[in-house]
């Protein structure tokens, strides 16, 4: 640093040993008004021209560093630059005061490199995030976790500044306290670690509908960081919880749900034991007709017919339709009629095994509209239906004795 300012003077015939305080004041002055006009030339330059250019682009990454200040940031480094190269001029004759200034000037520049690139991967991160191929990854946590690391490099290098030891000197002294940053970064670290599990074994992404039930989360995940998941539930309120909670814990993700195409719907009826019967001719004649069971019904009149013929009474019995078969039948003709169910999945309806509340008879299908308003009329239309139609067939659904139930029993 002394030889080549010595020489720089001595072109100039500057002797820096009779220096006076009143030359270095004006040479200071001097400097920063350099330094002044250099700065807002760039900003002018950056006002008039670069921004006119960014806005008329058709490219929309050039706006993101635009709006996220990485050209204002980076335009900021020229007049730090100024500052440090022509700083040794100021104070020739002092050399602790050039100390001095120099190692704030050294400070200022790095703090301003320090923004910009905090602001350049911030905004690379939301140019990322606007990518088909990046949208659904976790890349805010790992721009979040470089400008962690970012930071912590400056900070070695602005201390290395202040007390005039090489930035390697106190690197190697950091393997002491290595224990120390791993307790202060935990948090930090462990996120990390648990959003490159969510992201790699794609448990988790951006704009997954996800329900936490220990947590009492149930909505759609907005952001996923290093220390945090934000979720907007279904009734539009925010719950964050940690990423290292989810990989520990368990969590329901429906959005292979609403990729298929298919939502289930499984929901019981119970059916009083006590209205379960032989259907009589009159009542199967009613049902005859009818193109959802007609076909059984014929199928199953021929068997007993056949029965009868070949003096086969115990198979003639066993054949007799019951009301509750003939329900089940109508029930899944009926939900695989529906324009509604989707066609390529599991359709049926079967019988468990009785309880006290009655004889449950579940109805199980897919709908082929996963959208939740639309998703819940389906359903309700379903059984309002079939709520309506079963005593059509004798049928009787089981519920608890109410108080009105209790007075006409008394």
């Amino acid at each position: 640093m002394e030889n080549w300012r010595t020489i720089i003077l001595q072109w100039f015939h500057i002797d820096a040993a009779n220096f006076t305080w009143v030359e270095q004041i004006i040479s200071a002055s001097i400097l920063l008004l350099i330094v002044a006009i250099v700065d807002r030339l760039t900003k002018l330059a950056l006002n008039k021209v670069i921004r006119r250019l960014v806005r008329v682009s058709k490219a929309s990454w050039d706006d993101v560093l635009l709006d996220q200040k990485v050209l204002d940031n980076m335009m900021a480094i020229i007049p730090s630059i100024l500052l440090v190269v022509f700083l040794p001029f100021v104070f020739v004759g002092s050399n602790a005061l050039y100390n001095l200034a120099q190692r704030l000037c050294w400070i200022y520049m790095v703090s301003i490199i320090l923004r910009f690139l905090l602001s350049f991967v911030s905004a690379f991160a939301h140019i990322l995030e606007d990518t088909d191929s990046f949208r659904n990854k976790p890349v805010r946590g790992f721009s979040q976790m470089i400008q962690v690391v970012i930071c912590a490099l400056a900070i070695i290098i602005i201390i290395s500044i202040v007390v005039n030891k090489s930035p390697v000197y106190l690197l190697t002294g950091l393997g002491a306290s290595a224990a120390v940053l791993m307790l202060v970064f935990q948090d930090l670290i462990l996120g990390l670690v648990a959003g490159v599990q969510l992201s790699a074994n794609k448990m988790m992404n951006v704009g997954d509908w996800v329900v936490v039930k220990d947590k009492g989360i149930d909505g759609m995940v907005e952001e996923i960081t290093l220390t945090t998941v934000k979720v907007r539930n279904w009734d539009y309120t925010i719950s964050t919880i940690q990423p290292q909670a989810l990989v520990n814990g368990s969590f329901t993700n429906w959005e292979n749900v609403f990729k298929s195409g298919g939502r289930r719907i499984a929901r019981v009826l119970n059916i009083d034991i006590n209205s379960i019967h032989f259907m009589t001719p009159d009542e199967i004649a009613h049902w005859r007709d009818n193109t959802l069971v007609k076909e059984y019904i014929a199928t199953t009149e021929q068997r007993i017919a056949k029965a009868h013929e070949d003096g086969d009474e115990y198979t003639a019995q066993s054949l007799r339709i019951t009301n509750l078969t003939l329900f089940r039948l109508y029930t899944q003709s009926y939900i695989q009629s529906l324009p509604h169910c989707h066609k390529d999945f599991v359709s049926m309806v079967r019988l468990m095994e009785p309880t006290p509340q009655g004889q449950p008879m579940q109805i199980y299908f897919f709908s082929n509209d996963t959208a939740w308003v639309r998703y819940e009329d389906i359903q309700a239309r379903v059984f309002e239906y079939l709520f309506a139609i079963a005593p059509e067939f004798g049928i009787k659904m089981f519920q608890l004795p109410s108080g009105q139930d209790m007075q006409r029993m008394m």
